[in-house]
């Protein structure tokens, strides 16, 4: 298990694109040992790394005397592509809201039985029937943020307002960007006014254009060292995560995280239950258990994103409960969307797009 308690990035190591090729099973020869052992009163547990609290699975197996077998990933694709790959004997697995229909597509998860869900209640319903699940039926809200620009107060003229003082080149060098398909198509195509369902090349050949003028700019493509950048005063500016900020203001109160005037993307991930998980019974006890108010709270106040636990509310920290930006207002919250996950068709221009933009 990692460290609850170290500072990582919510993508942690995240290098690849939209798609990533196959990748053969890599799992570790402990939790392969346990998941021969199906009889076992144990849940696979397959998360993000550093994204839950530092004693909400032991009290779990305190109380229940289920064994969480907890293993982390730190590439989503790169656990998709794993688990198209056939390493089976996961339970329970946390993917964001884009994958979810793509999980689904591909059979590797199935619907949940919400009825024997006695806290599901505590959601609120704004994160509810959502694009990605509108029959709410395969996934169940765990965590949520935002996309928008970190900053350090000391290395600007002024706080940002736009995306575009991420091509402002009074900064060059000193702008990090996330190294994200979604994110920075997804904003080239919201700065260019197209829809991010585009399939138009000429979409996409201007989206690219617009990013290949902010290249030279950019000291770094990263989802995991900007915010080390931004802490240690090496970068000004950068295309950022929430929490990850918001965390990182702990280390450099000089730092600051704001959501562009032109709006942005809102993102949530999701605790989805694996099609033939060997032990379904103690993954509802646990995703059951991960909605209790004060189990979310606990997880919210750690990791620094926010709960989609209205009940858990009054738990959070008050300067986080009422810090927009983890909880925006609802003028902001009304510029923000969902990641549409792109068909078949759209596919190939983004994965072309990046690229392109990466190679040239």
């Amino acid at each position: 298990m990692s460290d609850p308690d170290r500072r990582l990035t919510r993508r942690d190591f995240l290098r690849l694109g939209v798609l990533a090729p196959a990748l053969p099973p890599l799992l570790s020869g402990a939790l392969s040992a346990c998941f021969k052992r199906e009889k076992e009163n144990a849940v696979n547990f397959f998360n993000w790394s550093a994204y839950i609290g530092k004693d909400t699975l032991p009290a779990f197996s305190r109380e229940t005397g289920i064994k969480v077998n907890y293993d982390v990933y730190a590439d989503e694709e790169e656990m998709f592509a794993k688990l198209r790959s056939g390493a089976l004997g996961y339970d329970l697995i946390v993917p964001t809201d884009y994958l979810v229909p793509r999980l689904k597509a591909a059979m590797l998860i199935a619907p949940i039985p919400m009825e024997g869900l006695k806290n599901l209640h505590n959601i609120d319903k704004r994160f509810l029937h959502t694009p990605f699940d509108p029959q709410q039926e395969i996934s169940v809200p765990y965590l949520w943020g935002t996309t928008g620009i970190g900053y350090n107060k000391k290395l600007v003229s002024k706080p940002p307002t736009s995306w575009r003082a991420l091509w402002d080149e009074k900064y060059q060098g000193r702008i990090c960007v996330l190294d994200s398909a979604r994110e920075c198509i997804g904003i080239s195509l919201l700065l260019n006014g197209c829809d991010e369902n585009t399939t138009s090349e000429k979409d996409f050949e201007a989206a690219k254009a617009l990013l290949l003028k902010q290249k030279p700019l950019v000291k770094q493509y990263t989802s995991t060292t900007y915010v080390d950048s931004l802490v240690a005063g090496e970068a000004a500016l950068a295309m950022a995560y929430s929490g990850d900020v918001l965390q990182a203001i702990k280390e450099n109160p000089h730092l600051d995280y704001i959501i562009p005037q032109e709006g942005s993307f809102l993102w949530m991930d999701c605790l989805c239950l694996m099609r033939g998980a060997p032990h379904p019974e103690q993954a509802l006890q646990l995703i059951d258990y991960l909605l209790r108010p004060e189990v979310s709270a606990d997880i919210s106040n750690t990791v620094r994103y926010g709960t989609p636990n209205a009940s858990a509310r009054s738990q959070i920290e008050p300067t986080l409960r009422h810090d927009p930006r983890c909880y925006p207002p609802s003028s902001v919250m009304s510029r923000l969307r969902y990641h549409t996950p792109p068909d078949s068709e759209a596919y190939s221009l983004w994965n072309e797009t990046w690229s392109d933009v990466k190679a040239l």
